[in-house]
């Protein structure tokens, strides 16, 4: 596999770093960023902006509701939302 980032992936990048700055909630940035314990309810409502933006399953593939991302895509979802 060629591991080296073609520009789509880059542009692909740039749109996952763009959902996350944005779609992110305030209260939510801040438990992560001070390592606060999430709560379920902050769980439920991520996975709900999440599945609103169609990547609540980014594993699964499109015919079964998922974005049908390729290993780069997961990749980089994984490595940007880490």
């Amino acid at each position: 596999m060629d591991a080296a980032f073609a520009p789509e992936d880059e542009k692909f990048r740039q749109e996952v770093r763009k959902f996350l700055r944005e779609a992110t909630p305030d209260a939510l940035k801040y438990k992560v960023e001070n390592g606060i314990e999430m709560q379920r309810e902050d769980v439920v409502g991520w996975h709900k902006i999440l599945h609103k933006q169609g990547w609540v399953a980014p594993n699964w593939p499109k015919e079964f509701g998922g974005p049908g991302w390729s290993l780069k895509q997961k990749y980089i979802f994984d490595e940007e939302l880490g």
